[in-house]
């Protein structure tokens, strides 16, 4: 399964881009404390902090959303495995209720397309 490769992947991407943007913000920062001399150290000492801290929130964020993905794509193998060994083990059982649902959405179907044609 490569589904979480694919999720580090684009979390590598993504931390890459955050340190990126956060470095160019930085860089920015000093370019504007180097024009207006130490009068302004202060406000651009706030300023690296607030980036940094907007930085640490987007990693931690990247990372809750890599790790909630692993576990829903490991909640839907699980229910993949076992609506398999359901099947597997009451396969008359399986096949009423699959028929019995497909009566059910054929009939709803009909129903809103009829009231569809009124209107």
């Amino acid at each position: 399964m490569n589904k979480p490769t694919e999720t580090n992947s684009a979390q590598s991407t993504f931390d890459r881009g955050v340190d990126s943007a956060s470095d160019s913000v930085h860089k920015a920062i000093d370019s504007a404390s180097d024009a207006t001399g130490p009068a302004i150290k202060k406000a651009t000492d706030s300023a690296h902090h607030t980036v940094d801290s907007m930085a640490k929130g987007a990693h931690h964020a990247a990372e809750t959303v890599s790790a909630k993905s692993t576990q829903l794509q490991n909640l839907q193998h699980q229910l993949t495995e076992n609506t398999r060994a359901q099947v597997r083990n009451h396969p008359l059982l399986s096949l009423g209720v699959a028929l019995a649902g497909g009566a059910l959405f054929a009939m709803w179907l009909n129903r809103n397309a009829g009231g569809n044609h009124g209107s």
